[in-house]
């Protein structure tokens, strides 16, 4: 081959090349950014993770960074801007909705609580808890909201027969509690299936309770929804196709909760998988005034301000609505 020809491959090649990036870069470009907060690795977040890690986002044009801070701190990251998007439980979202918070929400995919009361197996009742302490995450963290009906249920008055203690995370109560720091725990899975097969008895399932509750919800501010329709319209639409895909592709599920929820144990990932996937997600995150009242009725036993509200106040189904009357969430399960 002559040396003008060489050049003129080469030349060819070059162009091919910095074409291929310059497409590479434009169509990264052409993603919108947008900062999704999640409170735990847990697998109640697990339609975000499959959504995520599928590729969806990217597919309906999102460039979504995912951003894991605790508790009640992510709707404080949220109300002060630096969130455009939160995962987490509909009941710790509307304890600042009620305040004046600028958060709505707008689906839901579990509407159960994922959350066990495990004791040291020296406590065999509900009655052997009074004069002992559990743990929890955060004071005002899902954790806490959530097992002070049930304490009262037992007539225990929190933090005069039973004290509450903040814990910080959840994989430090096992051995908290083991260690006797503390008497028992308010546990989420897979924390709880830890802490049984380290021998911890479970005295209460909060799933058991039969209530309706907005526990993995997509929330935005309305703010941001009005400013920006078309932008959480097609985080919604991603979500939703989100998971479709964890419901029918189990190896993406378990993949997906491997790399976000940090978990390594191959029978814990495809026990995780089965029972979330069979039990506890619905095929449609689709939010209901009735879980959100019950909501508002959990909050209004300690914050006033929760009381005589309504749920629609705090709702925003417009998105999920326009899915299923465009047909798209129909489509998707055919």
């Amino acid at each position: 081959m002559s040396n003008s020809r060489c050049k003129s491959l080469a030349a060819l090649l070059l162009l091919l090349f910095c074409t291929n990036v310059a497409e590479v870069h434009s169509a990264a470009a052409a993603l919108t950014k947008i900062r999704v907060g999640y409170p735990s690795p847990s697998a109640s977040m697990y339609p975000l993770f499959a959504t995520k890690e599928a590729g969806v986002f990217e597919k309906h044009g999102l460039d979504a960074e995912l951003i894991y801070i605790q508790g009640v701190q992510m709707v404080q990251v949220h109300v002060a801007g630096g969130l455009d998007f939160t995962g987490t439980s509909g009941i710790v979202t509307l304890q600042s909705s009620v305040s004046g918070a600028d958060i709505v929400l707008l689906s839901n995919s579990i509407d159960t609580h994922l959350m066990k009361v495990i004791v040291h197996p020296s406590i065999t009742s509900p009655a052997g808890l009074k004069g002992k302490s559990l743990a929890v995450t955060r004071f005002g963290s899902l954790t806490d909201l959530a097992v002070r009906p049930v304490l009262e249920q037992w007539k225990l008055e929190p933090n005069k027969d039973v004290t509450l203690v903040q814990i910080g995370r959840l994989s430090d109560m096992v051995p908290a509690v083991l260690q006797k720091k503390v008497d028992g725990g308010v546990f989420s899975f897979p924390s709880s299936l830890y802490a049984e097969k380290a021998g911890l008895k479970p005295l209460y399932d909060l799933a058991d309770s039969g209530i309706e509750v907005p526990t993995t919800t997509i929330a935005v501010s309305r703010s941001y929804a009005k400013a920006n329709r078309d932008i959480v319209l097609r985080y919604v639409r991603a979500y939703v196709e989100g998971t479709h895909r964890l419901l029918t592709d189990r190896e993406l599920g378990i993949r997906a909760l491997r790399r976000y929820g940090g978990v390594q144990d191959n029978e814990l990932l495809a026990t995780t998988y089965d029972l979330f996937a069979k039990k506890y997600i619905k095929k449609v995150p689709t939010l209901t005034a009735t879980a959100v009242q019950n909501a508002l009725k959990l909050l209004a036993e300690g914050n006033p301000k929760a009381k005589n509200r309504r749920p629609e106040e705090f709702m925003d189904t417009s998105f999920m609505d326009e899915l299923e009357k465009s047909g798209f969430i129909k489509k998707l399960w055919q």
